[in-house]
């Protein structure tokens, strides 16, 4: 019985049971498209304008005890970052995988004159 009937659908062409579909309208097709990615497009720069304005999805703490005053990046993934920590200035560098503390700036002297003593002081020790 089983034969029979596998012989009688391998006699009945195929197209007879598959279903009518409409004609391919290209335009429909690529006006859904052009929608579809103005739209993903458009959410993008939404949230490009949203980030430059300062909105961030993650709020940073406010009142924390530590503060990037200014960073500068030197090249490759090095960088110079100026931290405030408890009222103390320290000047940072940034490598790939290690921080050194450049100087500490005292609060109650002028900074410049300080780095130029400690400049001098290294400058003096290596010669």
């Amino acid at each position: 019985m089983a034969r029979l009937l596998f012989f009688i659908l391998l006699i009945v062409p195929a197209n007879l049971f598959a279903a009518e579909t409409a004609p391919l309208n290209l335009f429909r097709s690529g006006l859904k498209l052009a929608v579809a990615m103005a739209i993903v497009i458009g959410i993008m720069l939404l949230f490009h304008a949203l980030s430059r304005k300062g909105f961030r999805l993650l709020e940073k703490r406010q009142g924390g005890r530590i503060r990037v005053m200014e960073s500068r990046p030197m090249g490759g993934r090095k960088a110079l970052c100026l931290v405030e920590v408890d009222g103390q200035r320290l000047l940072l560098g940034l490598g790939n995988d290690r921080v050194e503390l450049l100087h500490h700036f005292d609060a109650e002297a002028n900074p410049a004159t300080q780095f130029e003593k400690h400049l001098r002081s290294h400058t003096e020790v290596q010669s």
